[in-house]
């Protein structure tokens, strides 16, 4: 019984260990730089699907049909750039139906490493929201700590 107690135990701080290495701090050095926007929603409209399958509702079903639609099309004709300058300041580049927008804002790492970006008029998180790095490419975190998937920053200039 000790033996399965020990095993379990090494398993679950394997996890653990694994989990914090998975997500790392951000340094300016490696921030510096362009950086798009993806916001991912396929995967949400996709687990969507099988709850309004499972409920059995037609009219679900032809709801959500039309929302992911609009909402796909909407975001396919939205880019959104950043390019990360030293001393704080951002420059946010929002491209939308054949128009070009781009606005100054500023960024800032904690003592942590999470990235903060403060809001401009075309692009806002919550106060707390924050970003890590992993494996290159920065996560959207929630105030809460929770990881959104569907939200993350990639390097243009690894691309």
């Amino acid at each position: 019984m000790k033996k399965l107690s020990l095993t379990i135990f090494t398993l679950l701080l394997l996890g653990l260990t694994y989990q914090v290495d998975a997500q790392s701090k951000v340094t300016a050095k490696d921030l510096i730089g362009s950086w798009k926007l993806v916001i991912d929603v396929d995967e949400e409209f996709e687990e969507a699907k099988k709850e309004v399958d499972e409920e059995d509702s037609f009219l679900g079903k032809i709801i959500l049909n039309s929302v992911s639609g609009i909402v796909s099309g909407i975001l396919e004709e939205i880019d959104i750039y950043m390019e990360f300058k030293p001393g704080g300041e951002v420059k946010v580049i929002v491209e939308a139906f054949d128009e070009r927008e781009i606005e100054y804002s500023q960024w800032q790492i904690d003592k942590k490493g999470r990235l903060y970006i403060s809001d401009t008029e075309n692009f806002s998180t919550g106060d707390s929201d924050y970003w890590l790095m992993e494996k290159g490419v920065l996560i959207l975190y929630e105030d809460d700590d929770e990881r959104s998937d569907n939200v993350y920053l990639v390097n243009m200039d690894d691309i």
